[in-house]
């Protein structure tokens, strides 16, 4: 009983020191679209730890960050210092989870158009911990499922790196996940890189609290008409119309440019279809 007590306080002694000092980065591989699921995309996902939790969201919203944030004054105005955001592209995959280890919560914070909302969840998975086992990238791993929201996963994990902890939403597991795909690999995370901690400031005060439901009506109420906040501002503002220009020359006038940007925004939507979690 002594041993079994010193053994569990090791780990856990090794699982603070390890998670202060360390984040991960995962290549997250992807297939947008259901109906056309030839096409892949890739993201770097970054899984910063600290002594209290996780965060995790793309390493190009790192960069494009920290990029817009050289270019600021300290009083949080643009300066004349010129830089070209173009050679930082918008992240293919948004959002942002925290994962809070002393209350158990997992915090989504997510996007709507101009909206930002937070979800608090509390997610328990249901491993179950396989005898198989497999060498990846240098470690030995043992193999578990699950099954969330509508798909199942095959995980590997390792002990060697004592932290109970995952890419995206995923972890409770005895050992870091190193590598998670769906049974239809649709969705794949794959540790990359492990490197000395890096603290990340990000300003989520502007979120609002919602459910579940409330997030994907808000969603559903986006697609149906996105310019709806447009037109809003334009009745508080009193404009009664406008003609635009887009980057490649083209005028459009106010109800071209409604009809044009609400396409495009539905016809992103219809092409980004197979989301992680089906329901």
């Amino acid at each position: 009983m002594i041993r079994k007590i010193i053994f569990i306080f090791t780990i856990l002694i090794s699982l603070l020191s390890f998670s202060q000092k360390y984040n991960f980065t995962y290549q997250y591989t992807f297939k947008p679209d259901s109906l056309h699921l030839e096409k892949t995309e890739t993201e770097l996902m970054g899984l910063f730890i600290d002594k209290n939790g996780s965060t995790y969201f793309s390493l190009a919203k790192v960069k494009r960050d920290s990029a817009i944030a050289q270019n600021m004054n300290s009083d949080g105005m643009p300066s004349n210092r010129p830089v070209s955001l173009n050679t930082f592209p918008q992240e293919k995959v948004r959002g942002i989870i925290q994962k809070e280890w002393r209350s158990n919560e997992v915090i989504s914070y997510l996007s709507v158009n101009t909206d930002r909302f937070k979800i608090i969840q509390q997610i328990t998975f249901n491993w179950h911990i396989e005898t198989e086992t497999a060498l990846i990238q240098g470690k030995k791993c043992q193999l578990a499922t699950v099954e969330y929201k509508g798909r199942k996963y095959n995980a590997w994990f390792t002990n060697e790196i004592p932290i109970s902890e995952g890419p995206y939403k995923f972890g409770g597991l005895p050992g870091l996940i190193v590598k998670i795909e769906d049974t239809k690999k649709q969705h794949i995370w794959e540790l990359k890189g492990i490197e000395k901690f890096r603290h990340i400031k990000l300003n989520l005060s502007a979120y609002i609290p919602v459910t579940e439901s409330q997030y994907k009506k808000a969603v559903e109420d986006y697609i149906r008409d996105p310019m709806n906040r447009m037109r809003e501002l334009k009745r508080r503002y009193g404009i009664t119309s406008f003609t635009s220009t887009s980057p490649d020359g083209t005028s459009y006038s106010d109800a071209e440019y409604e009809k044009m940007k609400t396409k495009k925004i539905q016809e992103s939507f219809k092409e980004n279809n197979n989301s992680i979690e089906l329901y």
